[in-house]
């Protein structure tokens, strides 16, 4: 049975559950009549989970994040996502998680073989269609916001990889043109948040950046911005993707890494002047977000020669974020 040549696994380890689910070219034979598609899966990760280093050859891929934020980083930049945003990797790029995990999230991959001069019938295409999204392929920029739309699609690839049907091919191929048209056409997102509340908001986070260790409640920051606590919360989560107390707790977390790569400073001292009750709390929060303990991210660190002046994060929504995780 079809179902049977898919994988599905579940892995718990110390509390935290990760779901995966996969279909492998590779591993079990290309799809009859749709051999452009070499690896499709879902994974829903509850805590950090490491990405190495990797490319894939001849091929593009794209990772719709559903939920949560993730980082990626490829050629020294860091590209922020969050629901609704896909990334994506043209043929042989080597890139990996930022700072080579993702983040707690669940999201959709999918690995298609690149269109080539010899690709007379690439996904049963006219040889102008091939054209037309070979272009749009190569003008898309690195992080596109499409919405939560292709989820749908995603579903029913999956749908279709599942099941025996004479139409079985056909459906696989559908669903991917459908795919890479959702990706080559995002979704034009309005503004949803007034202008003098942006500058409000910049006005804050600049000083969340300056001072890491503040703690507001909701209530203060909302009173600071001159709005309603419920308004606050919405529009700020809307504006940068995560609640107010989940964008603080990054922030903390990149400068906790600039201090452990650029400084010798005590770990215990470092959790103090960011605000921590203890190192432990501190070591707890940290490793929830990046995979490590402190004391072995500076290790890392040292032994790889990564300095947090290196990497450069790439803007979204006018606001500048390190790798992050799910929203809490």
């Amino acid at each position: 049975m079809a179902e049977q040549r898919m994988k599905k696994s579940s892995t718990v380890k110390g509390g935290g559950a990760s779901s995966r689910w996969t279909y492998e070219a590779e591993n079990k034979g290309p799809i009859e009549d749709v051999p452009e598609l070499v690896m499709f899966g879902c994974d829903e990760f509850r805590k950090a989970h490491p990405l190495r280093d990797h490319a894939h050859p001849g091929c593009f891929e794209f990772v719709l994040v559903e939920r949560g934020k993730a980082g990626w980083e490829l050629d020294g930049t860091v590209y922020e996502t969050k629901g609704g945003d896909v990334f994506h990797t043209r043929p042989g790029e080597r890139h990996r998680g930022g700072f080579n995990v993702i983040e707690p999230s669940k999201i959709w991959w999918l690995i298609v073989s690149s269109p080539t001069p010899q690709s007379k019938d690439w996904l049963r295409l006219p040889p102008n269609e091939i054209a037309a999204l070979e272009s749009a392929l190569a003008a898309l920029p690195r992080v596109v916001h499409t919405g939560l739309r292709p989820v749908d699609t995603f579903i029913r690839l999956q749908q279709a990889l599942m099941t025996e049907s004479p139409l079985r091919s056909t459906f696989i191929r559908q669903s991917i043109v459908e795919l890479l048209l959702h990706f080559v056409r995002p979704e034009t997102v309005a503004a949803s948040v007034a202008d003098d509340l942006v500058h409000r908001f910049e006005s804050l986070i600049e000083r969340m950046r300056r001072e890491p260790e503040w703690r507001p409640a909701v209530a203060q920051l909302a009173e600071e911005a001159g709005v309603s606590e419920s308004h606050f919360y919405r529009t700020f989560q809307a504006y940068s993707g995560l609640s107010p107390n989940s964008y603080m707790e990054r922030l903390r977390l990149k400068e906790a890494c600039r201090w452990l790569e650029e400084s010798t400073e005590p770990i215990t001292h470092i959790a103090h002047q960011l605000g921590y009750p203890s190192s432990q709390h501190f070591a707890t929060v940290f490793k929830r977000y990046t995979g490590q303990t402190p004391s072995r991210w500076r290790a890392n660190s040292i032994s790889s020669g990564i300095t947090g002046s290196m990497i450069q994060s790439h803007r979204t929504l006018g606001t500048s974020l390190w790798a992050t995780g799910a929203d809490q």
